[in-house]
C-alpha cells in the first residue's frame, strides 16, 4: 500500500484516471481487443462515540472515507485498483493507492491456470470464516474496507461435479497484511452432490506450518440451509499480557508468543421465505482467542492502572494490543436478518458473547434510488453486560451514512 500522506486525494484520482487511459490506449493497439471496465465510488461520513474503556485513549470523533475503485478487464487479465482517502478528527488524513487485485487466467493442458494477485474467499459462513486462511478479512464492517488479494499461482482440474486444485500463495504481496504474512502451498478438493457441497483443504506455510480445513453446505427444501466450516492450524501467534497488580515495573507488559494447535469451528443455518426475509444463526469457537480468565486479568490490571498516577498511562494503553486477534472471544453467537424489498434493503446483526454477556449489534438500511446507486445508513452498538470484554473496546457507538454507485 502506498502511504501518500500530505498528497491531495484529487491527485490520486487523477493518477488512477491516467492509469486507466494508458491501459486502454495500450489495449486499443490490438484490433481484436476485448476491453471492459467498471468504476465504483464509495463515500461515507460518520461519528464514533468513545467508550469509557481504561485500555484505550479514545475520544469522540467525526470521520469520513472515500474510495474510488477501478475494475479493468482485458480478455483473461483482470484487476482492481483502489484510491482510498480516510479522514479522522484530530488526526492526519491518509491517502492510499492500492493495487488490490491483478491476475491472469488461461487454460493449460485442459486445466485452468491462474497467476497474479487475487482475493481468495473459500469460506461459506456469514459472521466468521475459518477458511479465510490466506489473508483474513474483517467481517461486516460498517465503514469502507479494501479487501486486498494475495499472490497466487494455481492449477485447477474440473470434473462433472467437482474440482481439484494445486496452489501456491504469498500474502507478502498484500501490503496491508502486516503481522499476517506467510507463503505456502496446498491442495483443495471440492465436490457438489445433489443438495450438498463439500470442500477440504490442506495447506503448509512458513509461519503456521500445517493447516487443515473443510466445509459443508446442504439445503433442505426451499427454505432451509445448514452450513459448517472448520480449520486446524499447527502453530499460531498471539499477543499475551503479563501484567498483574503485583508485578508492575518488573516484567514486560506484553509480548507475542507462539502456541500450538489452533482450532476454529462454526455451525450455522439459514432460513428464507418468499416474502424476502432471510435469517442466519451461527455459533463458532476459536481457541486462539483469550480465555475468560485471561480477559479478566487484562480488565483488572487496566482498571487498577487507570486509578494510579498518570505516568502509568503508557503501560495501561499497552494492553490494547491483545485485542488484535481475529476473534476477541472464544465462544460467539451471531444472529442476522435481512429482507429484500425491491429498492429497500434493511438488515440487522447481533453478535453475542455467551461467556460474559457481551453484545455487538448493527443495523443497516440501504435504498437504491437510481439503478446502480445506493444511499445507506449504519448504526453499531458495542457493549453488553457491565463486565463484558466488549465494554473494553475503544468505541461504544458508531453511526454513519454512505453513498455507493457503479458506473
Amino acid at each position: 500500500m502506498l502511504r501518500l500522506k500530505g498528497i491531495d486525494l484529487g491527485r490520486i484520482l487523477l493518477g488512477i484516471r491516467i492509469c486507466s487511459y494508458c491501459f486502454a490506449a495500450l489495449i486499443s493497439l490490438s484490433a481484436h481487443a476485448t476491453w471492459l471496465q467498471q468504476w465504483q465510488l464509495e463515500l461515507d461520513s460518520g461519528y464514533a462515540q468513545a467508550s469509557t474503556s481504561p485500555v484505550f485513549a479514545s475520544q469522540d470523533q467525526w470521520f469520513a472515507d472515500a474510495a474510488l475503485r477501478w475494475y479493468p478487464q482485458y480478455h483473461n487479465l483482470q484487476g482492481q485498483l483502489v484510491a482510498l482517502s480516510q479522514s479522522k478528527q484530530k488526526q492526519d488524513n491518509q491517502h492510499d493507492l492500492i493495487l488490490a487485485e491483478l491476475f491472469w487466467k488461461t487454460e493449460l493442458a485442459e486445466r485452468d491456470l491462474l497467476v497474479g494477485k487475487q482475493r481468495i474467499d473459500l469460506g461459506v459462513s456469514y459472521g466468521f470464516r475459518p477458511l479465510d486462511m490466506f489473508l483474513p478479512y474483517r467481517r461486516n464492517p460498517v465503514a469502507i474496507q479494501v479487501e486486498e488479494g494475495v499472490g497466487v499461482l494455481s492449477l485447477s482440474q474440473f470434473s462433472g461435479n467437482g474440482e481439484y486444485a494445486l496452489f501456491y500463495t504469498d500474502s507478502y504481496l498484500a501490503t496491508g497484511s502486516e503481522g499476517l504474512q506467510q507463503r505456502g502451498a496446498g491442495l483443495r478438493w471440492y465436490q457438489l452432490s445433489n443438495n450438498s457441497e463439500w470442500q477440504t483443504l490442506a495447506y503448509y506455510d512458513n509461519q503456521r506450518a500445517l493447516n487443515l480445513g473443510g466445509s459443508w453446505v446442504s439445503t433442505f427444501g426451499d427454505a432451509w440451509e445448514v452450513h459448517a466450516e472448520s480449520r486446524y492450524q499447527q502453530h499460531y501467534r498471539r499477543m499475551v499480557s503479563h501484567l498483574t497488580q503485583n508485578n508492575i515495573g518488573q516484567v514486560a507488559p506484553i509480548s507475542e508468543q507462539e502456541f500450538d494447535d489452533g482450532i476454529q469451528a462454526l455451525l450455522g443455518m439459514t432460513w428464507a421465505n418468499l416474502a424476502g426475509d432471510n435469517l442466519i444463526v451461527e455459533y463458532w469457537f476459536d481457541n486462539r482467542a483469550l480465555s475468560q480468565q485471561q480477559w479478566q486479568q487484562v480488565a483488572d490490571v487496566s482498571h487498577y492502572l487507570a486509578q494510579q498516577d498518570g505516568g502509568l498511562n503508557q503501560l495501561r494503553y499497552s494492553q490494547g494490543a491483545v485485542f488484535n486477534g481475529q476473534n476477541i472471544m472464544q465462544h460467539n453467537v451471531m444472529l442476522h436478518w435481512h429482507r429484500d424489498i425491491e429498492d429497500w434493503q434493511p438488515a440487522f446483526d447481533v453478535m453475542l458473547a455467551p461467556e460474559d454477556g457481551g453484545v455487538i449489534a448493527t443495523a443497516r438500511l440501504d435504498y437504491e434510488f437510481i439503478q446502480g446507486w445506493t444511499l445507506g445508513a449504519r448504526l453499531r452498538y458495542l457493549g453488553g453486560a457491565d463486565n463484558a470484554v466488549y465494554q473494553l473496546l475503544p468505541e461504544s457507538r458508531v453511526g454513519l451514512i454512505k453513498l455507493e454507485g457503479r458506473f
